[in-house]
C-alpha cells in the first residue's frame, strides 16, 4: 500500500514539475498578433491618466493598446533599438519598450502597439505631466 502511494506521489511530482517547466518556458504572446483593445494618441492617453488615474488604470493596464504620435526619442542599447518615446510635449510621454528590436523607427509620426504596464505622473504638480509605460511593443505598419 505504501509503495503505491509513493509511486503516485512521484508521478504527481513529475506531472506537476513538467507543467511548471512548460509554463515557465512559454514566454509571452506575440504583441504583433494581438488585436488592440484601444487606439489613442500619445497626448490624449497621458491626459486621460492625469484626469482619472484609478479609472484609466482599470481600463488600460495589462491591455494591448495602439498609440500614435510624434517620435520624441529613440532609445538604443549596443546599437540596437530597444524603445521609443512618443510625444509632442516633453511632459506627456508614452515610453515603449520593444518585444523585438525593430530595424528602424520611421521619422515623424509612429504607431506602436503594446501592453500597458503602468503610469508615472502627477496632475497636481507644478509641471503636470506623466509617462505611460508600454511594454512588449511592436511598430505598427499601415
Amino acid at each position: 500500500m505504501i509503495k503505491k502511494i509513493i509511486i503516485a506521489l512521484v508521478l504527481l511530482g513529475i506531472v506537476g514539475g513538467s507543467a511548471g517547466y512548460y509554463m515557465s518556458q512559454k514566454g509571452h504572446d506575440e504583441t504583433a498578433d494581438a488585436t488592440a483593445a484601444f487606439v489613442a494618441t500619445s497626448d490624449d492617453i497621458v491626459q486621460e491618466f492625469l484626469d482619472d488615474l484609478p479609472g484609466s488604470t482599470t481600463k488600460y493596464v495589462d491591455k494591448v493598446i495602439e498609440i500614435s504620435g510624434p517620435v520624441f526619442e529613440v532609445m538604443k542599447t549596443d546599437g540596437k533599438i530597444t524603445g521609443v518615446k512618443i510625444s509632442s510635449d516633453e511632459f506627456f510621454i508614452v515610453s515603449c519598450t520593444f518585444q523585438e528590436s525593430p530595424a528602424e523607427i520611421p521619422e515623424g509620426e509612429v504607431s506602436v502597439k503594446g501592453v500597458v504596464s503602468g503610469f508615472n505622473g502627477d496632475a497636481d504638480s507644478m509641471l503636470p505631466g506623466g509617462t505611460l509605460e508600454l511594454n512588449r511593443a511592436v511598430v505598427v505598419t499601415k
